[in-house]
């Protein structure tokens, strides 16, 4: 056990000064956890669930500054990637890519689409908002920072209550992807004009490295867990502008269980049987 809390001890000083800085619409855990329960006899689950968070690719590295228009195309277009139907590891990287979008696939439930934006991650934001408990969710950026808590602890009980391995199935994703992953994102954005190379590598290896970070988080006992994220939510306020503490922001988290823990499964399974129902669906 001592063993183990000196590596928890390392990994925290090792890896949180590479933590996210974007707000997603569910974290990575609830979109593999989506994933696997859409397409439960796909053999190759490594790349289906790496290809399932992958779209969030758009928000890291330099995709902003040369890929103006990443979000609307990873997430509004182009949801079918270019696969050989013979090829499994193709086919299950397509089948992942398609349910991320915000029309029909993951974000929209966490979301919602635009420009309403009603989906329970930012209900449960705003709600975490309105109690006035935290003097750092009341800033400019309180909300985002609220969001930030409620992908969190999403991810947080589905480790706790649903499947305890979800971020060690977080992390061999983003360890193990193939290669073949990449050339179908280069066949379809580079290819097509959309971005250039040098920014799709940048954008999708800054990705890979927060989803190893942010699964070792998922795998680390309880109390090592919410240390990890303090931590990474002070630095993500700081990416904000804003001054708040580890224990701020542990307190936001545990707030953010609570109000979540009754109700925070229902839209995952209400995506799950939803997005099995999408005509077109890669099967």
């Amino acid at each position: 056990m001592k063993k183990r809390f000196r590596l928890a001890a390392l990994f925290l000083i090792v890896v949180l000064p590479f933590v996210p800085s974007p707000i997603l619409a569910f974290n990575p855990g609830a979109h593999i956890y989506i994933a696997a329960h859409v397409f439960p006899f796909t053999l190759d689950k490594t790349n289906l669930f790496y290809c399932t968070i992958a779209p969030d690719l758009a928000m890291y590295g330099d995709a902003p500054l040369n890929w103006p228009d990443a979000f609307a195309d990873t997430h509004y277009q182009f949801i079918k990637l270019p696969y050989s139907w013979w090829n499994l590891t193709q086919r299950a990287c397509a089948k992942g890519w398609q349910i991320h979008n915000e029309i029909w696939g993951a974000d929209y439930f966490a979301h919602g689409t635009y420009p309403t934006y009603g989906g329970y991650v930012i209900q449960k934001a705003a709600d975490l908002v309105y109690l006035n408990l935290f003097p750092v969710l009341n800033g400019p950026y309180g909300l985002d920072l609220a969001h930030f808590a409620v992908e969190v602890v999403v991810d947080w009980l589905l480790v706790e209550n649903q499947d305890p391995y979800l971020g060690h199935k977080v992390l061999g994703a983003a360890l193990l992807r193939s290669e073949e992953d990449l050339d179908l994102l280069v066949k379809t954005f580079v290819a097509g004009g959309q971005t250039d190379l040098a920014t799709l590598y940048s954008a999708e290896s800054y990705l890979r490295e927060v989803v190893i970070r942010y699964g070792t988080i998922l795998t680390l006992p309880d109390a090592w867990r919410m240390a990890a994220l303090g931590e990474m939510g002070v630095q993500v306020a700081q990416q904000f502008g804003a001054d708040t503490t580890s224990a701020e922001v542990q307190a936001i988290l545990k707030k953010a269980i609570e109000i979540c823990q009754a109700d925070y499964l229902g839209p995952i399974l209400q995506a799950i049987r939803k997005i099995k129902k999408q005509p077109g669906l890669i099967r």
